[in-house]
């Protein structure tokens, strides 16, 4: 995993207190029903529960995304989305996913239901998978959570610390907003209180920086019933990178196949997918050298918004544009670099991060920031 999703990367915020003017209208995250309107049709977005993804939801997913004439696409929030989709053919789409609901993890639960945030957690070892799945299902089919809203259930090794999430567990520790609270306590049921207690005093508001966090720490109730986890072993998995987050359809079908063989997916904010259990790691990433990055990488820090022309907004097409700067050796390094088409940078990462912006005469600027997570 990148070395700024460790702990020494994670930055520690002030609290920050409620807008001057309340927010007046709810947020327009797109979902598996509520889609978004682009240029190149719906996006639909599906929150894996703690990033895990089955086989025939993946191949599903891929399915759609080549019917879209795009690939699957993963997000700076560890979700999935497909582009270029019609009304109907979203539709299926979600139906379909929900027919293959298996259990807590699954995209779609049983009645079709998906998260109205994401609840992101620490890929490795899998210690967490039942927190997230206990939260989910405690989400599932809410109208008052804020899409906007992020979760992060880290399991000490610090990786999805550093997400600027609104709610945050570490190893059994709280923090909102950035703001530690010195509470503790079970993650699946603090982190299911605190969201409880932003909603509480939010005021329309989507993010929990908004309100800040000592006023969500005022409402939250006493949590000295919950039990913290014993600290376990973390283990590491190889992770694939693909590259600018698209999944195309043969890449798909791989790490489909890998699941139905015993493997354990899950996707991630930083936009690579984790494969644990493997029983032979080295043949599953052989089978996917060429398809995706699995191993030291320019793309390993590079990332991109759609760009032109899948965006109306976009003044370039900054996808062609970052591949061949990558092939002619100016793009790529340390820093983490964010290229985008126009100053709204969606899917900017969390941390630090040098956001190089197309302008309307086609040239780029490069900003060097502290990265926004955006959908």
């Amino acid at each position: 995993m990148p070395a700024d999703h460790r702990p020494d990367g994670a930055r520690q915020r002030t609290a920050v207190t409620a807008p001057s003017t309340a927010r007046t209208v709810p947020d327009a995250c797109p979902g598996a029903w509520r889609r978004h309107d682009a240029a190149d049709g719906a996006l639909a977005r599906f929150r894996p529960v703690g990033g895990a993804v089955g086989a025939d939801e993946l191949r599903a997913l891929s399915r759609a995304a080549a019917g879209g004439g795009s690939p699957l696409e993963l997000t700076s929030r560890g979700s999935l989305q497909v582009r270029g989709l019609t009304v109907d053919a979203a539709d299926v789409l979600a139906e379909e996913l929900r027919a293959l609901s298996s259990g807590p993890a699954s995209l779609l639960d049983a009645q079709g239901r998906d998260l109205p945030c994401s609840v992101v957690a620490s890929p490795g070892a899998g210690r967490l998978d039942d927190a997230a799945a206990a939260l989910a299902d405690a989400l599932r089919g809410r109208t008052d959570v804020p899409g906007r809203l992020l979760v992060a259930l880290d399991d000490g090794t610090g990786d999805v610390a550093g997400l600027d999430a609104d709610v945050t567990v570490v190893d059994g520790a709280l923090t909102l907003a950035g703001t530690p609270t010195g509470r503790t306590g079970d993650p699946a049921d603090l982190a299911l209180a605190a969201l409880e207690a932003f909603l509480e005093v939010r005021d329309g508001a989507w993010r929990v920086a908004e309100v800040g966090a000592d006023r969500v720490l005022g409402a939250l109730r006493a949590c000295e019933h919950f039990s913290v986890p014993e600290h376990r072993e973390v283990l590491t998995w190889p992770e694939a990178t693909p590259r600018l987050g698209e999944i195309d359809t043969a890449t798909a079908a791989v790490l489909a196949d890998l699941a139905d063989a015993g493997a354990a997916l899950r996707v991630t904010p930083w936009r690579t997918v984790v494969l644990r259990d493997l029983a032979d790691p080295d043949a599953a990433l052989a089978r996917l050298d060429g398809l995706v990055e699995t191993g030291p990488s320019p793309w390993s820090t590079l990332s991109a918004c759609v760009g032109a022309p899948r965006c109306a907004r976009s003044h370039t097409d900054v996808r062609g544009d970052l591949v061949r700067a990558v092939a002619a050796g100016r793009a790529g390094g340390l820093l983490p670099a964010h290229w985008v088409g126009c100053s709204r940078a969606c899917g900017t990462p969390a941390g630090p991060v040098a956001v190089v912006e197309g302008t309307p005469g086609g040239t780029y600027r490069t900003i060097v920031r502290a990265g926004r997570v955006t959908p």
